[in-house]
């Protein structure tokens, strides 16, 4: 008994350290690119080749992410192609109809004075993620993101321009239609899978919702018909 409480003593201490080395490497290998970005940054700022030059980038380099220190993130994003294509070319065409949407509100043409405030709680747990939706929310002309909640994923949006509320219902399901782009294209594959799944429950309870208005609308339709014949 006392060797085999020995044994699990040891191999506890032992797995905490592989860990814990597990994590300096990946900490080593995220600030190797940030100070060699930091350092070329430097470099070109300064606009002359020295190797003082080049040292102090490397000290700048170094000092700024230990003094503005950022939270890990997660290493679990996985980069789809087609995805990636299929999110540029929609952010795209989203950018395009709404400017055309604000240049004609500055006009007159459809215009509100009523602006609104959304919250739109995220799915994903990445902040990469999270990041690129807020971007890319903002991006597009007639919202603004004001604020990110980190901790409950939660995207404060500036809507402009309101005129009912099913204008602040599709702002909502926008971003979480970006969401979904965004996974789709560089989620992990936990949150690819869920996002799959819930587009094929929505796909489901959609068909399940026609199949069951058809009849109704089959039957309401033969009954309009009916009357206009007696009439």
């Amino acid at each position: 008994m006392r060797s085999s409480r020995r044994c699990c003593t040891r191999e506890a201490p032992m797995a905490e350290r592989k860990q814990m080395r597990r994590a300096r490497r990946f900490a080593l290998r995220a600030l190797i690119p940030t100070q060699l970005s930091l350092g070329l940054l430097w470099f070109f700022l300064w606009g002359e080749w020295s190797w003082s030059s080049v040292l102090m980038g490397l000290v700048i380099a170094t000092i700024i992410p230990m003094v503005f220190y950022l939270p890990p993130v997660g290493a679990g994003e996985r980069i789809h192609v087609g995805w990636v294509l299929w999110y540029v070319l929609r952010l795209f065409i989203d950018i395009v109809k709404a400017s055309f949407i604000v240049a004609g509100q500055a006009f007159g043409i459809g215009y509100s004075r009523d602006n609104a405030v959304i919250g739109v709680r995220l799915r994903t747990t990445s902040d990469i993620i999270l990041t690129v939706v807020a971007e890319s929310s903002t991006l597009v002309p007639g919202t603004l993101v004001i604020d990110v909640d980190r901790e409950s994923r939660d995207l404060y949006l500036h809507v402009f321009s309101v005129r009912s509320p099913e204008q602040l219902e599709k702002a909502r399901k926008d971003v979480l239609h970006t969401e979904e782009l965004a996974i789709l294209a560089i989620g992990s594959p936990e949150e690819v899978r869920m996002i799959r799944e819930a587009r094929a429950a929505r796909t489901v309870a959609a068909a399940s919702d026609a199949d069951a208005a058809g009849p109704d609308g089959a039957a309401g339709a033969d009954a309009s018909a009916k009357g206009k014949g007696r009439r």
